[in-house]
């Protein structure tokens, strides 16, 4: 396996300001959160943000690609492990939603984010989030091939399957008083899915 190559300058930099962004917006939320405020934040200029960033929704939604990239990567990685559906599903799922959602479960303005985060999706982002699906119902038929689980008796296949769970999630998300609430749930629920499928 092929070290990971560092980041560049540059993008070492635009990862420094998603960091300093992320903790304005979780601090202010997005309406209230200026591009001074994330300059400052960052400690750099306004001039050299502007540079980087059309704007404060153009920063918003590379912070949240980023993220997503992150997250999303991390969660295929859990999926490749030997260990058991049960357990490398759930990590996926709990790994992809520390990186991607958990930043702003304890924000005040988690929801607005949220809401931000949407109306800002953009085509990468849906690009690899299909991406993502795709892997874990590639996941789910594999484990149904080898015996671990059976959708014969589901009452969906296994992308209706991925696809409810996280529309579940998502439900969790404006219930959740915490971060270690919101993980108790999706713990919880994921299990509960998966142990409709077991053989």
């Amino acid at each position: 396996m092929s070290a990971v190559s560092p980041p560049s300058r540059e993008e070492a930099k635009r990862i420094a300001v998603f960091e300093a962004a992320a903790t304005v917006f979780a601090q202010y939320g997005f309406r209230r959160t200026t591009m001074n405020d994330i300059a400052e934040a960052a400690a750099i200029s306004r001039p050299a943000l502007y540079l980087m960033f059309e704007n404060k929704e153009h920063l918003f939604a590379e912070l949240a690609t980023f993220r997503l990239e992150q997250a999303a990567g991390a969660a295929e990685q859990a999926l490749a492990s030997t260990s058991p559906l049960t357990e490398r599903f759930l990590d996926a799922v709990l790994v992809f939603e520390r990186i991607f959602y958990e930043p702003i479960a304890d924000s005040p303005h988690g929801a607005e984010l949220m809401d931000t985060n949407i109306s800002l999706k953009n085509e990468r982002m849906t690009d690899r989030l299909e991406k993502l699906m795709t892997t874990l119902v590639a996941e789910l038929n594999k484990a149904e091939k080898a015996g671990e689980i059976q959708f014969s008796s589901a009452p969906g296949t296994p992308r209706e399957f991925v696809e409810l769970l996280f529309t579940s999630i998502g439900g969790i998300k404006k219930k959740a008083t915490s971060g270690a609430d919101f993980r108790k749930q999706v713990r919880q629920l994921t299990e509960i899915f998966l142990d409709t499928l077991q053989s």
